[in-house]
């Protein structure tokens, strides 16, 4: 052999050696494995808390995946699929040479694949890093199995693989596969069964068992069934029994079965507050009741009907356990589905949550010193807001006068409830809110709201909603909601004191202090305690309902879900009803237990009109609960003499003039005015000419400036007189053709005052006795006006008329 050849041999073998080795680096790369790709990332499982399925979310792929449990592999499946796919799966390391041969010569003969020869390890290995069927691929995954053997056992290659394997109608593993097609687990599986999911791994598209070729499909289990039987040792019998099986598929209306999607909008709300890159957890034990969902369902439903004869299409309902704040029960539609946009989740959207925000404000009340039995303002009065005026009405457009605390949250007064945010300040109260998880948008201050935030100006959910009733049904102590089981339980934060608490829990459950506005109304009125308030929001967009016992709280919303108004239904009309089921199925076996007082709260007798301790002539007397150390401790000053009249302090003089006016005056009187209300009222003029001779004496009016948004009459507090129509800074429009406004002027006197002389830009404009109001005429410019008392001592604003 010449030297030239022993060169070109030296030559070949060097390049064969490269080439080798660039072969070994390639597969070592290509075949490389990360022993965490091989556990598939499942969607999540959403249980109720008895472990019930509401849904299987899909995965990243949009395929249903149930994982094996944790334990042994159920050894019937097992023998299926080595009996199916890799009978020698116990002993070769990875690839199979005795198949591999076999599919070689097949594949030569026929001129292309047709036969893999893959091994249970070689089908996760292509499963888990799918690719393209070709012989390249298939060396990598020849290499890439010889790699997974030698770093896992067995048992986890088969685990593994039993997860991954396709099962037809997107379902991958099978213990899926079993849920849906069997109803049971997968270790419940009979012989028949697990053969029959183990032939759909050939193809599980064509052998799909609820597609036209179910007869191939069950002969290729009996042949799945032949080799378990020779692998396995079966007897004939055996053999000829598990061929006998009818396979027991689960039959939906004579369609592919899908596992249950219950009580949609609460797993909804629950998969959306997953953290994203959270994707490991399995299954979701959620706190909702199925059995109490389903009913709640029915409920919610059942009212739809009576709701759209009054133009409300949907309701909403959450019931929630006070002891966890576990949900039990959400329902966000009267359907899921498109009608009347039934997808959207009222219980979760937010809304204007009109009077339903009250009770808030009045424990806050008790806790700075008010009491249940404090007289509070409930008169027309307009309050200086930033942009303008606030000028709130009650729901009946009727004025009450001087009513207790008590009464003014029953009845769900509008101006008494301004009037005692105005006492309490909105800062604090938007505060409040704040900490009760009721303020959706933080970058709008209190000043955004102003006055309005205890009407419902705040849009909030009835999720969080019911959790802010939860806290007082829980002595004061505010905890979020929980949604499934697993969820942390917060010590929470107390926003109330026991006493303020209870009280409130006490007034929302008397029928007497609800009895003037909703006296009639059966659902508000329940046979057994019950502290309910109901939220109607403007234009009656949005109708709400909240009721609590110690051991539950429960909240509905009626409305609609594109904004549209109501044919002025109310909270009481269209969702009191709903709450009243839904309370009457929670109790249907048993009465709500009655809360427990806490220490500190005692019981005083009082004179039902003044809120006082009863004087000898007080007919009217009732008890009342007290923060210890708040009872009251002034005789009442309404009742000082022997005769039929309430005598009220001056401030209500408007109030009663209307009453009187209507002929409604009743027993109502001004203290230190004639009973004879014609001759209190007589003085008041109708109307002034425009001022034009006389002018004010030059003596000294005492004149305290209010702050700014406080009302005329709360400034009555700081001072004998204030004016409270008009505000300081209010500007008036001429109005069209005319050369003078007219214009009512309205004073507030603290104490009884004969008259009260007005005057305008110096010049006396007129005087009255009771309510203090005068009319007068005035042109274009700036204008100061002047309310003088017998004393010399008034007040002053200032305004402008364009």
């Amino acid at each position: 052999m010449g030297r030239a050849a022993m060169r070109w041999r030296w030559i070949l073998a060097g390049l064969a050696a490269v080439l080798g080795v660039a072969l070994v680096l390639h597969l070592e790369a290509a075949s490389r494995f990360d022993p965490k790709d091989l556990a598939p990332a499942p969607g999540p499982l959403v249980t109720d808390r008895q472990g019930r399925v509401l849904r299987l979310a899909p995965d990243a792929q949009g395929r249903k995946l149930v994982r094996l449990p944790e334990g042994p592999l159920p050894p019937t499946l097992v023998a299926a699929f080595l009996a199916a796919e890799d009978q020698r799966f116990w002993s070769h390391p990875g690839v199979d040479p005795l198949a591999v041969g076999r599919a070689l010569m097949s594949n030569i003969t026929a001129g292309r694949i047709v036969s893999g020869a893959s091994t249970i390890t070689q089908q996760l290995a292509r499963l888990t890093y799918p690719g393209p069927r070709t012989y390249h691929r298939k060396l990598v995954e020849m290499v890439r199995s010889l790699r997974m053997e030698w770093a896992l056992s067995k048992e986890e290659i088969l685990r593994f693989y039993l997860d991954r394997v396709p099962q037809g109608n997107n379902l991958i593993g099978v213990e899926t596969a079993a849920r849906l097609y069997f109803g049971k687990g997968a270790a419940a599986l009979s012989p028949g069964e697990a053969a029959l999911l183990a032939s759909l791994a050939k193809a599980p598209g064509t052998l799909n068992p609820y597609g036209p070729r179910r007869e191939r499909l069950l002969a290729r289990r009996d042949w799945v069934l032949s080799r378990m039987a020779r692998l396995e040792s079966w007897s004939d019998v055996e053999l000829a029994a598990a061929r006998a099986e009818p396979p027991a598929l689960r039959q939906v209306r004579g369609r592919v079965p899908v596992f249950p999607f219950q009580a949609p909008h609460f797993v909804n709300l629950v998969l959306s507050q997953i953290p994203k890159g959270g994707g490991g957890q399995q299954t979701l034990k959620t706190s909702l009741d199925l059995n109490l969902q389903r009913r709640a369902e029915a409920i919610v439903a059942s009212h739809q009907p009576r709701l759209v004869k009054s133009g409300a299409t949907q309701a909403a309902a959450v019931i929630l356990d006070n002891r966890t704040l576990e949900v039990l029960a959400l329902v966000g539609s009267c359907g899921y589905g498109p009608r009347d946009q039934g997808f959207n989740n009222g219980a979760a959207a937010w809304r204007s949550p009109g009077s339903a925000l009250k009770p808030f404000l009045y424990a806050q009340a008790l806790d700075l010193g008010f009491t249940a039995a404090t007289i509070l303002e409930d008169v027309e009065r307009r309050y200086r807001v930033p942009g303008g005026q606030f000028i709130p009405l009650n729901f009946d457009r009727f004025s009450h006068g001087p009513i207790s605390l008590r009464e003014a949250l029953g009845n769900s007064l509008n101006l008494s409830a301004v009037y005692l945010l105005n006492q309490v300040e909105p800062g604090a109260y938007y505060g409040l809110l704040t900490r009760l998880g009721l303020i959706n948008h933080p970058e709008r201050g209190p000043e955004h709201y102003g006055l309005g935030l205890v009407v419902g100006n705040p849009e909030v959910s009835l999720l969080q909603l019911a959790a802010a009733y939860a806290s007082l049904a829980n002595g004061g102590l505010y905890r979020p909601p929980r949604l499934t089981l697993d969820q942390a339980r917060p010590s929470g934060v107390r926003l109330f004191s026991p006493q303020a608490a209870y009280i409130i829990g006490d007034i929302l459950a008397d029928p007497g202090a609800r009895s003037r506005a909703f006296g009639a109304s059966q659902a508000m009125n329940p046979p057994y305690r019950l502290a309910i308030k109901t939220g109607t929001s403007t234009r009656y967009r949005d109708c709400w309902a909240a009721a609590y016992t110690p051991r539950y709280t429960l909240a509905v919303w009626v409305g609609n879900f594109n904004g549209k108004p109501t044919a002025k239904l109310s909270g009481a009309a269209a969702a009191a009803p709903i709450l009243a089921d839904l309370a009457d199925e929670l109790y249907r076996r048993a009465l709500p237990e009655a809360p427990k007082p806490p220490e500190g709260v005692v019981t005083a007798r009082i004179c039902a009109f003044s809120g006082q301790l009863p004087g000898p002539h007080c007919d009217h007397q009732r008890e009342e609960l007290f923060e210890s150390g708040a009872e009251p401790t002034e005789t009442c000053t309404f009742h000082r003499r022997p005769q039929p009249w309430h005598r009220m302090p001056t401030m209500y003089a408007a109030w009663l003039h209307q009453r009187f006016e209507r002929q409604a005056a009743g027993r109502f009187r001004l203290a230190g005015f004639d009973p004879d209300l014609h001759r209190t009222f007589q003085g008041t003029p109708a109307a002034v000419p425009a001022p034009d001779s006389v002018v004010h004496p030059g003596g000294r009016v005492t004149i305290g400036l209010a702050p700014s948004g406080s009302p005329g009459p709360n400034r009555t507090k700081e001072r004998l007189l204030a004016i409270s129509y008009p505000l300081p800074g209010d500007r008036f429009l001429m109005p069209p053709g005319s050369e003078t406004l007219r214009l009512s002027l309205k004073a507030v006197a603290a104490e009884p005052l004969a008259r009260v002389t007005w005057f305008v830009n110096g010049r006396e404009a007129g005087a009255a006795g009771p309510p203090y109001e005068v009319t007068v005429h005035l042109g274009r410019g700036r204008h100061r006006l002047l309310a003088v008392g017998p004393d010399g001592r008034g007040d002053a604003v200032d305004i402008m008329v364009q």
